[in-house]
Order: structure tokens, then C-alpha cells, then sequence
């Protein structure tokens, strides 16, 4: 199935030709599908039916931009006179290789410190690493999709954070698979398909029988090229209206919305 995907990424669509629907609207970023991908197997008649929906933690379940923004935030809150920038300077020298590694923070929380001129103390790390500002409009909006659909996470974080965030956000009682970058050991701006992939296998769809939301427009290179839909939410405007229209332009049916 994976070099059957990989043919499919590889095809004759150029990511350019993308049609934007704009407006008053979000941006919706929606690339051309393959005709074959609307034909059913065995009827030989159109449809397009959508089985399992992945979004992004960061951004899309949060109203945080990413973790790295969040995390130091959070340190800086809690440490007088640590400064933004060499939270945000330290962490990235430090802990960026933590987004592809299964290792934790312990095990570079010296050389943080150490670079940003404070002694930080584990439990400070811990409540970082946790505390979020969740999406509760997207939560509303997923909690109605989860009744027809498989829904999934995507995300480029560490596993000692997702650990934490399943708990406080009790995401496996909504998400199923939840993929991390840290265990596959891929993002989803490295170039390559192997987080898409494993998603996909972990629910047995094709691309185009899936959506991934994210709020950065590098991140769906990938999975369009693969077949996958898109939507790119902008975090700012967090506009869950036009994240529902863009789903039923895609024919999935959402229960409870008007």
C-alpha cells in the first residue's frame, strides 16, 4: 500500500494549479483529485466518500501556533526575567531534535538552562510542556464529526508532551491514531510521506479517502501531492464556519450543524 501511495504523490498534478476559495472566508486550499479516486471500485459510478478526518494539535485543536511558541511562553510565565527570544532561541538549540527523537526533556534540561541563564526546575518543565489553550469551537465541531467519522491527529511534537496532553485534553477518547513525529521519525515538512502513511495505514484509507487540517500551508504539501484533501486553518481567525463549508464542499456529513 505505502508504494502504491507514493506512486499516487508522484503523479502529473502540480501543486501550483491548487484552487483557493476565498472570499470572506479563510483561505481553503483544495487540489485537484484524480478522476479515477472519484470512481467507485466496483459500481463504476462517482463518489467520493470520505472515511477518517486527521488534524494538527498546534494551532488547530489549540489556539497556540505551534509547541515550540507555547512551550517557551510558558516558561517565560512562570520565570522572572526569562526573555521570549532566548526561551525561543535555547529551546530550538536544544530540544528541536526532540520532535524526531524518543527522547525526553531531561535528557537536554541541563544545556537549556544552561544557554538561558535560569535553573528551571522539573516541575516548571512539566507544567509547560502540559498547559495549552484548547479550541473549544473546534472540539465542538470534532465531537460532532467523531459520530460518522474516524478521526485522527497528526502532529510534529515530542511523545513526552503528547503523553501529557492526552491526559489533560483527553484526546484518546476522541482521536484514534494520534501520530506523533517523535515516534515515526519524520515531520510533515521533511520531504517525505512517512508520517501521512502511517496515519493512513493506522485507519486502512487511501489519501483520497482522508482530510488533514493544519495551520501551516507547508505542512499540507505532502498530503495533497499524496491525494490527500486539505484545508488550511488560519489560527488567527480560527473561522469554524469556513472549516464547515469546506467539509461539505467534500461531502462529509456533520450532524447537528446547519
Amino acid at each position: 500500500m505505502e508504494n502504491q501511495r507514493r506512486e499516487q504523490g508522484s503523479g502529473n498534478r502540480e501543486l501550483g494549479t491548487g484552487n483557493r476559495i476565498t472570499g470572506n472566508r479563510a483561505p481553503v486550499i483544495l487540489f485537484p483529485v484524480p478522476f479515477s479516486s472519484l470512481i467507485g471500485r466496483n459500481s463504476g459510478t462517482l463518489c467520493l466518500v470520505i472515511k477518517a478526518a486527521f488534524f494538527d494539535l498546534d494551532g488547530v485543536l489549540t489556539t497556540d501556533f505551534n509547541a515550540t511558541d507555547r512551550i517557551c511562553r510558558n516558561l517565560c510565565d512562570a520565570v522572572p526575567g526569562l526573555k521570549i527570544e532566548t526561551a525561543t532561541e535555547c529551546y530550538r538549540q536544544h530540544c528541536r531534535h526532540l520532535l524526531v527523537e524518543r527522547r525526553k526533556h531531561a535528557d537536554v534540561w541541563e544545556k537549556f538552562c544552561a544557554c538561558a541563564g535560569r535553573e528551571i526546575s522539573s516541575a516548571i518543565l512539566q507544567e509547560a510542556l502540559r498547559s495549552v489553550s484548547k479550541n473549544e469551537a473546534m472540539f465542538s465541531l470534532v465531537g460532532d464529526l467523531h459520530k460518522n467519522y474516524r478521526l485522527g491527529i497528526i502532529t510534529d511534537n515530542s511523545e513526552e508532551r503528547m503523553e501529557l496532553l492526552n491526559g489533560e485534553l483527553q484526546l484518546p477518547a476522541l482521536f484514534d491514531p494520534i501520530v506523533v513525529s517523535s515516534s515515526v521519525h519524520a515531520l510533515k515538512h521533511d520531504g517525505t510521506t512517512t508520517i501521512f502513511d502511517a496515519a493512513l495505514e493506522a485507519v486502512q484509507c487511501e489519501p483520497q479517502e482522508a482530510i488533514f487540517v493544519d495551520n501551516q500551508e507547508r505542512n499540507l504539501v505532502t498530503p495533497a501531492a499524496m491525494g490527500m484533501k486539505t484545508y488550511w486553518h488560519d489560527d488567527k481567525r480560527n473561522d469554524i464556519a469556513a472549516l464547515l463549508f469546506a467539509l461539505r464542499e467534500w461531502n462529509v456529513v456533520v450532524e447537528g450543524r446547519v
